[in-house]
């Protein structure tokens, strides 16, 4: 993968010009010798302070570093390393207590809403307006609404019925089983609705879900949306508001999102990861999700693995 210049930069970075011990974490989608050769070629004269294998696939090494060195670090890995993601982080700052995850194309493998249309012979015309929502080129509230009113009409039961055909995406219930573990509170947020996040969140075991919620009348959708619309701000202030009431800063954070209306929320947390994010997200985030799967941000959050059956 080539890093593309514009990546924003970390927000270690700036904060301090200490040399202090930083974590690189590197994740691949096979075994991770390879990668891990080619570390110890950039490494040049830093010297390894831990090496700590996390699977056959993931491994830490943490170095002392300024953070200037450890950003001019982290794009070169990123630019020479394949089919790997590779993130560096202040070892001090690195644990987190709250998790907060987008729904759409993050925790499921699907927009929810597009696979309903779908099922009801609407699907070129609403994943058109969807696509341009999650590039961040139209309103979200406004594309949501359009959308909706296109199903006025239609039985409800159809966004119940697309819960049975929703597949995880891989590494998500590692994930919430990892956080649990370790007695990360995890919230749940979707500009999906109720009929699809709620199940979700049930499955996986998230402590808290917010999403949209749909006007039904006699088991019909009105093709209206109920107040208020989890858009982009509101991702962002509940996150803020669920970090206050828990007695926590937005550095315990982690927030994981795909497309442009989780932005606010992954930039306010102290770690936003970008999953296979649309590139308006991950030209604004400096972690990132592109070659493995969601399984990897159990170890960027310094977290450990725990097998699920």
């Amino acid at each position: 993968m080539i890093e593309d210049a514009s990546v924003q930069a970390p927000r270690w970075l700036g904060r301090s010009d200490a040399q202090q011990p930083f974590v690189i974490t590197v994740c691949t989608a096979g075994e991770c010798n390879g990668a891990l050769a080619l570390l110890d070629t950039e490494l040049g004269d830093l010297q390894i302070r831990e090496h700590r294998p996390l699977a056959t696939n993931a491994c830490d090494v943490t170095v002392d570093c300024d953070p200037d060195a450890a950003w001019s670090l982290l794009q070169s890995l990123r630019a020479k390393l394949v089919d790997a993601d590779v993130y560096m982080q202040p070892r001090e700052s690195r644990g987190k207590r709250l998790l907060i995850c987008d729904m759409d194309m993050t925790i499921v493998a699907a927009e929810t809403l597009d696979e309903v249309a779908a099922m009801l012979g609407l699907g070129e015309r609403i994943a058109a307006i969807t696509k341009r929502a999650m590039h961040g080129e139209i309103d979200f509230n406004a594309a949501l609404r359009e959308r909706i009113a296109m199903l006025a009409g239609q039985p409800e039961q159809v966004f119940h019925d697309i819960v049975e055909r929703l597949h995880l995406n891989p590494g998500a219930e590692q994930l919430l089983a990892a956080a649990g573990a370790a007695g990360v509170h995890t919230i749940l947020v979707s500009g999906g609705f109720a009929q699809v996040a709620e199940p979700v969140a049930r499955r996986l075991g998230f402590d808290e879900v917010h999403c949209n919620y749909l006007e039904i009348d006699a088991g019909k959708l009105t093709g209206k949306v109920k107040s208020p619309i989890i858009n982009a701000d509101l991702k962002c202030s509940l996150l803020q508001r669920r970090a206050q009431a828990l007695g926590l800063t937005l550095s315990d954070c982690c927030a994981i999102g795909d497309g442009a209306n989780d932005l606010p929320m992954l930039r306010a947390a102290g770690l936003g990861i970008a999953y296979h994010a649309k590139p308006v997200l991950r030209a604004a985030t400096s972690c990132h999700i592109d070659a493995t799967d969601l399984a990897s941000a159990i170890y960027f959050m310094g977290l450990d693995f725990v097998s699920v059956t």
